[in-house]
């Protein structure tokens, strides 16, 4: 029996429409790893709807009166965000708000230390050179709507930080120039690897908030879901934001940390400081984390030093008069060390404000363990600095009271911001003090863009200008001879060596040496003369405790209630007398 043998396309050509009729949609290609992501999250995201979630910005305000039993905490700020994601560029009141209350970072700093704490990295280690580190995610954390943090979540904020066109925070920047790569190591454990060794990579961290991936995925701007209703792993979740007037956070459910005492923080808008101290002495407001120069000490009564504590910190922020060491005027460094004791500094700081300042010697924060305890400012010597500027022959040859050399008169033109209406007011004292001296001060008011400029192409004398950083800071961008803010065009060899070794060193030790260092360099060489950093003094009301300040402000999720006062044991009455 022959047995009819068809070819093998022929045979595949016949079967495949048989097995295709069968099959229906067996003709689509396999999903992408990205549909089936899509999917996935589409069938979680429905789960979480069923949840309660944050309302939105402008949701109906709490209702008045509400008996829960939840200790609330009323704060008093200025003004309220329009957003709250400090990944992005945000005010000084939102970044307040939202980090480290809302969002956390992998790190975070002891506010009663300053040393490096996990927060969502429970350890970390780093190789001998200190370029690549290793971060071991702590267990158990969620986000305020339920779903665990992860890895991809990790990965994700740090890929965030390679995308174009993101308006980043300014501590951002400083991550992205050290980054080379995230790597992914099992289900909890991610290594990054640096450019090059920087001992501020791990500082930098607790600035740095982790971001939900199934948030932001489609992008990260101020205007997007996650900004306006935050997703975080902190301590507090949105519970209410009333436009620009109030916004209040509420305990997490999920938070992996102790439980805050504060149940609900009541951020409500006090447009200027003197309704905010009008609010404290109604006692409408438990904390107001900044009290103004114009307020102290006079607003500060007896009844309210009974009721509030005053809290006094001093952040890592500083005042400083730029020179340009380029100019003719200012070259010698005699002139700058004359100049610099022509400058009161305890007048100044009583004067200008109200002794909410105190004299700056360097640019190291020293609560934090850095710079020189024992340098002292170039003192108030009027007599001293006249005489220096004899030296250099710089001397009154006219008699029209204005120092001149070769015909030019010691005319200084200081640029201030426009608005900085307490910088003007100190130039003004300069002004008159180095006019007795024979130094002409010319205060020029400019506009910040305009005075940018000026800055940029060294068309100035002097400018008054002020730090805001952090505890541990890299001041390589101020002081090294490429720095971006190296404004005075600082040339000095040694500097940016002491720099460079201060962010390759893995030794803590060796760090506080290289910033002593580099403090005495400066105090010899003087490109700026250091004037003030200020001081806060925030008011706490005496019911809580544990008001801890740091360079963010308050933690509020770490106040404590007051152990209340026993009452007294009613004396029973004596019984009634017989008279016998």
């Amino acid at each position: 029996m022959t047995r009819l043998r068809l070819p093998f396309p022929l045979l595949a050509a016949i079967a495949l429409p048989l097995f295709l009729a069968g099959c229906e949609g067996c003709m689509k290609p396999p999903p992408t790893p990205h549909q089936v992501a899509m999917e996935r999250i589409a069938e979680e995201e429905a789960v979480i709807r069923k949840m309660t979630l944050p309302p939105r910005k402008g949701a109906v305000p709490l209702p008045a009166g509400q008996q829960d039993n939840t200790v609330e905490l009323v704060v008093a700020v200025p003004s309220l965000p329009d957003h709250l994601n400090p990944w992005l560029q945000i005010d000084e009141w939102g970044y307040h708000i939202a980090m480290h209350h809302i969002y956390e970072g992998l790190l975070d700093r002891d506010p009663k230390t300053g040393r490096l704490v996990g927060a969502l990295a429970e350890s970390w280690s780093s190789d001998e050179k200190g370029s690549a580190y290793r971060f071991r995610l702590r267990q158990g954390v969620r986000w305020q709507d339920g779903r665990p943090l992860t890895v991809e979540d990790v990965v994700f904020t740090f890929n965030m930080l390679t995308m174009p066109k993101v308006d980043r925070g300014p501590f951002l920047a400083d991550i992205d120039h050290s980054l080379m790569r995230v790597d992914k190591f099992g289900p909890d454990e991610i290594r990054v690897v640096l450019r090059d060794p920087n001992i501020y990579f791990l500082d930098h961290l607790v600035e740095l908030p982790i971001l939900p991936a199934h948030i932001f995925f489609k992008g990260v701007n101020p205007k997007s879901r996650g900004s306006l209703s935050p997703v975080g792993t902190g301590p507090y979740r949105l519970l209410q934001w009333e436009g620009s007037d109030q916004l209040v956070l509420e305990k997490n459910e999920y938070y992996w940390g102790p439980t805050p005492d504060v149940g609900r923080v009541i951020f409500r808008r006090f447009p200027d400081a003197a309704r905010g101290f009008v609010g404290i002495r109604r006692k409408q407001v438990h904390v107001l984390p900044r009290v103004t120069p114009a307020h102290y000490p006079d607003q500060i009564t007896d009844t309210i030093s009974r009721d509030y504590e005053l809290v006094r910190f001093v952040p890592p922020q500083f005042s400083y008069l730029l020179w340009n060491v380029q100019s003719p005027m200012l070259a010698d460094f005699r002139i700058r060390r004359a100049l610099s004791m022509l400058i009161d500094r305890d007048r100044i700081a009583e004067k200008v404000f109200r002794q909410l300042a105190t004299p700056c010697t360097g640019p190291f924060w020293q609560p934090g363990g850095l710079g020189d305890p024992d340098l002292a400012n170039w003192p108030f010597d009027p007599t001293a600095a006249r005489e220096l500027l004899n030296q250099v022959d710089w001397v009154d040859h006219d008699g029209d009271g204005i120092r001149d050399r070769g015909g030019t008169p010691l005319r200084l033109v200081v640029l201030v911001p426009v608005n900085a209406r307490q910088g003007i007011e100190l130039l003004q004292i300069l002004k008159s003090d180095f006019q007795k001296s024979g130094v002409d001060l010319v205060i020029m008011p400019t506009d910040w863009k305009l005075m940018g400029t000026h800055l940029k192409k060294r068309q100035f004398s002097a400018a008054l200008l002020s730090w805001s950083g952090r505890p541990y800071e890299d001041f390589t961008q101020l002081f090294h001879s490429a720095g971006r803010y190296n404004y005075g065009v600082v040339y000095n060899s040694l500097i940016d060596q002491t720099l460079a070794s201060m962010r390759r060193t893995t030794r803590l030790e060796a760090r506080t040496e290289f910033s002593i260092r580099l403090e005495r360099m400066l105090h010899a060489y003087l490109p700026m003369t250091f004037l003030l950093r200020p001081i806060w003094i925030g008011l706490v009301h005496r019911g809580f405790t544990n008001a801890i300040p740091t360079p963010h402000g308050f933690r509020y999720s770490q106040f404590k209630l007051a152990p209340q006062p026993e009452p007294e044991p009613t004396a029973k009455p004596a019984p009634p007398s017989t008279g016998k």
